[in-house]
């Protein structure tokens, strides 16, 4: 090989190898963007069908659960035990939230469900029929059953959802009373226990994650947690009148990006689990 051949060659070969350092940071990132997406979707997917399938078990099985007071010798009419009501719907939705928490841990893995029942008049055998002329919300009128968010919920020791309290068949309101504090007591120890279990960024993540974003508003029923940070109308007053009961389901997620500033300039994706999944029936 003649020595300006070898020089020519060399120069080649060095010539590629630039190409190839320019080239294999994009052919990276493209790589790298494409498994985000694809991650993305399957997160999206997921979710969705999770709030929806979820939302219509508790709207079925769930919203209408009523339990009347035992008639004796001086009643003529039915009435509605409220407390026993209130105490079967709320077993109900955490039996079924618990399953759904369950397939996420599984399949997403950082994700939160939350679910509640709404109820318009629940001690009413016959509700209001003018609900043309319903404007406002309030406890007066709306009961609301609801399953706390928790991400850990197969670990009783780190603060999961724990096995519903019976209602005694008596149905004293002191009784079922008591007995919810005494649950709410051990979640709230759970909590803590966990909580002082995680870093300062894990327990930053899960409490987005367990933040519940759909509430009852004198005007209707909102998502107050969403990526735009504007609150969305759910379900108005009037509607909630005339279906009397409604049931929502919120799924709360996070998804990390490989690449972690391509993803978030096309799709706004964050860490931070304002990505929220919301079905209202």
């Amino acid at each position: 090989m003649r020595l300006s051949d070898r020089t020519k060659w060399r120069r080649q070969r060095g010539a590629s190898l630039v190409e190839f350092c320019f080239t294999i940071p994009v052919l990276l990132l493209v790589a790298g963007s494409t498994v985000d997406l694809s991650r993305y979707m399957r997160f999206l997917q997921v979710t969705t069908f999770v709030s929806q399938e979820t939302a219509e078990q508790i709207y079925r099985q769930c919203s209408d659960i009523t339990i009347y007071t035992p008639a004796d010798i001086s009643t003529t009419s039915l009435t509605i035990n409220q407390a026993m009501t209130e105490g079967a719907i709320t077993s109900c939705v955490e039996r079924l939230q618990l399953g759904a928490q369950e397939l996420l841990n599984a399949s997403v893995g950082r994700a939160a469900v939350s679910s509640k029942v709404f109820r318009w008049q629940i001690t009413q055998t016959s509700p209001s029929t003018s609900c043309g002329s319903v404007t406002t919300l309030s406890s007066a009128n709306v009961s609301v059953m609801y399953a706390k968010a928790d991400v850990d919920c197969d670990d009783a020791e780190n603060g999961g959802i724990n096995t519903p309290v019976a209602t005694p068949a008596s149905g004293s309101p002191n009784t079922s009373k008591k007995s919810s504090i005494i649950r709410r007591d051990d979640d709230e120890r759970n909590y803590e226990k966990s909580r002082s279990s995680l870093d300062d960024d894990e327990t930053e993540e899960k409490l987005a994650l367990e933040d519940d974003g759909v509430d009852l508003q004198p005007t209707g029923i909102y998502q107050t947690k969403s990526t735009s940070g504007t609150p969305r109308l759910l379900v108005s007053p009037s509607t909630l009148c005339q279906k009397s009961r409604v049931a929502t389901v919120e799924v709360a997620y996070a998804f990390e990006p490989i690449v972690k500033f391509l993803p978030n300039l096309m799709i706004k994706l964050n860490t931070d689990g304002s990505q929220r999944e919301t079905t209202a029936l």
